[in-house]
């Protein structure tokens, strides 16, 4: 009786063991990082970097700060509140959207490398850590972009409406 029960048990383990592999492998990341891009600024040794984070299904998570052998200081920037309008300032951290990707983009938040220590070409990549409250560091790389990813492409014709 109970060779029969090891000879099924042995039968079913290398089943289950694939059944485990693939939902731990469909498990989705707490975070993801997309279109990762960079801009060249008119001030010396300083670039823009702009991407898209989403977070998982039912993940609350904050952007804490950034950090890149390449850059002596990374500075969230978010628009604020100034007078009568908006400005763009350091923050300490930037708010995940939890039902819609957060899109870094110029004129919005985004990241800014300060003291950048090396002469990039466009189309080269360099490293950015970027670190969440809750999910850790994620290791990004980005590119130097001469024109944003969107540029040239036509613009929505006015009164046609996108769902």
């Amino acid at each position: 009786m109970v060779g029969m029960l090891l000879k099924r048990a042995r039968r079913c383990a290398p089943v289950l063991l694939l059944l485990w592999a693939a939902g731990a492998a469909a498990a989705p990341e707490p975070v993801s990082i997309d279109g990762a891009w960079a801009a060249r600024s008119t001030r010396a040794h300083v670039l823009f970097v702009y991407m898209t984070i989403s977070l998982g299904k039912g993940v609350d998570d904050v952007l804490i700060g950034a950090s890149s052998p390449l850059a002596g200081k990374i500075d969230l920037l978010a628009p604020l509140p100034k007078g009568h309008g908006e400005s763009l300032e350091p923050v300490m951290a930037l708010e995940l959207e939890t039902h819609a990707p957060t899109v870094l983009q110029p004129g919005e938040a985004h990241l800014i490398l300060r003291d950048v220590k090396q002469k990039l070409k466009v189309g080269d990549s360099f490293p950015v850590t970027l670190r969440f409250a809750n999910a850790g560091s994620r290791d990004v790389i980005v590119k130097l972009l001469a024109l944003p990813p969107d540029a040239g492409m036509p613009a929505v014709p006015k009164g046609v409406k996108l769902d």
